[in-house]
């Protein structure tokens, strides 16, 4: 629309003509403000929506937060699960010897002296060095007062076949292991129940082993229960027993050397499943069956083996 003024001279309206001027200044004030349009709808623009990428970091972002929570538990759990380890090599280490473990590590090792040992003196070397062989002086001598008391404990044994140490099945893998000592589902009655044995899956017939020296005490023979048992007493108050068996090999007060064939595995009594049921007790109390299977299985197993244990909440009988 154009615009008018009042011409003086002419006594009347003529129309108001803008020179180059005008006209940078009309440009200008419509660039800026579309500038600013521009800007301001961008603004809007990006704090109300996303653009893909923005909507594909965010969820990256949110799966990671799950998966490091997923993460954060299970550390958790297998830090409780190392602390139970320590604690149970601990307790293995006094039921086989009856002794406090000793401390193989020294408190006193001196890292920092190893980073510098390119600009450590002799001397220091010296001093270190010969304090070291003092700690290691002291503790030999503590090494053999325990190895004293151990040979003390142990020599009514005539040796270590007379502990159970062995698997009762030959060659079995670690994905026969069931439940372990501890409060377990009962597989019928669906309640929880005390189990107090180790149960490995077998197929019926696989031979079941004395896993020590001993004498057998009693041969079981049932329907109900544990079905077919066979009770080894061995030296140092320990007894083992096999339950669920089917063929039963030996009698009554028969001695049997570790490794010699017990029975076959069966489905008797109560049982879920063909399995052997295994128990190792001392002093008359159950006590973990996976800690007396040091003699087969290598560290890894071991800590395999009893994380499946421990995490198998029904038994199967």
């Amino acid at each position: 629309m154009s615009k008018y003024k009042f011409n003086k001279d002419q006594l009347r309206f003529v129309e108001d003509k803008l020179g180059i001027r005008g006209k940078v200044r009309v440009i200008l004030t419509y660039v800026l403000v579309s500038i600013l349009l521009a800007i301001l709808y961008y603004i809007i623009f990006a704090f109300f929506f996303n653009t893909r990428e923005e909507e594909s970091l965010l969820k990256e972002k949110q799966l990671m937060e799950k998966q490091y929570v997923g993460i954060s538990k299970k550390m958790d759990m297998l830090d409780k699960v190392i602390g139970e380890l320590e604690v149970r090599d601990k307790e293995i280490y006094m039921n086989i010897f009856k002794s406090t473990p000793p401390d193989l590590m020294s408190d006193n090792s001196n890292d920092e002296l190893y980073k510098q040992l390119d600009s450590s003196g002799d001397i220091s070397l010296v001093r270190f060095s010969v304090k070291k062989v003092a700690d290691l002086e002291t503790q030999t001598k503590t090494g053999g007062d325990k190895l004293n008391s151990i040979y003390n404990e142990l020599k009514g044994a005539e040796n270590s076949t007379d502990i159970p140490s062995i698997m009762p099945i030959r060659g079995m893998s670690l994905n026969q292991t069931g439940a372990s000592v501890g409060n377990k589902i009962h597989p019928f009655y669906k309640t929880t129940a005390k189990h107090t044995g180790i149960d490995l899956l077998a197929g019926i017939g696989t031979e079941v082993r004395a896993t020590a020296n001993g004498v057998v005490v009693d041969v079981l023979k049932s329907d109900r229960g544990r079905g077919n048992q066979v009770i080894v007493e061995h030296w140092g108050n320990y007894r083992t027993v096999y339950a669920h068996l089917g063929d039963v090999l030996v009698r009554k007060s028969q001695p049997v050397k570790q490794g010699s064939i017990l029975g076959r595995v069966g489905n008797s009594g109560l049982s879920f499943a063909p399995h052997l049921h295994y128990e190792v007790v001392l002093n008359g109390k159950p006590v973990e069956p996976v800690n007396y299977f040091f003699a087969e299985l290598t560290p890894r197993e071991y800590k395999e083996m009893l994380i499946i244990a421990m995490n198998t909440g029904q038994s199967l009988d």
